[in-house]
């Protein structure tokens, strides 16, 4: 091929035929994670704190939106801080976080619930069972 607009092209193409293939594929690797978290604490709870498994530059939204008020989070940080809320005993909240500094969300290392005080209520979790985080 002596024409190079047509190697662009063709080789444009290829890469885009590669990166389709591996996203068809199931490719883990992506900047977003969407979580269900249940509060099996046996009593309400304030506040939600989750350590990613990735450092990141983290933007969250809610679900049910404004559960929380206050979120924390800190560019180059792997952790987001919800508080100043409240899940009722047994009802759960759905968090979906996006990491734009695009480095792959590799899973959740550690979370916990927390009184409007900042206490710890029931343990800390390590992991999460994709979608829904519950006791291990």
């Amino acid at each position: 091929m002596k024409n190079p607009k047509t190697t662009s092209v063709l080789v444009g193409l290829g890469l885009v035929l590669v990166l389709t293939y591996g996203y068809a594929q199931g490719n883990p690797r992506t900047n977003y994670s969407i979580n269900t978290f249940i509060n099996d604490t046996g009593q309400a709870v304030g506040g939600l704190h989750i350590q990613y498994g990735t450092r990141g530059c983290f933007v969250v939204s809610q679900n049910a939106a404004n559960t929380f008020a206050v979120v924390q989070t800190t560019d180059g940080s792997d952790q987001v801080n919800l508080s100043s809320g409240t899940v009722a005993a047994g009802g759960s909240i759905q968090i979906s976080v996006i990491n734009w500094c695009e480095a792959p969300i590799r899973g959740i290392r550690t979370w916990w619930w927390t009184d409007g005080n900042g206490n710890i209520v029931g343990q800390a979790h390590k992991g999460c069972r994709n979608p829904d985080c519950t006791t291990p």
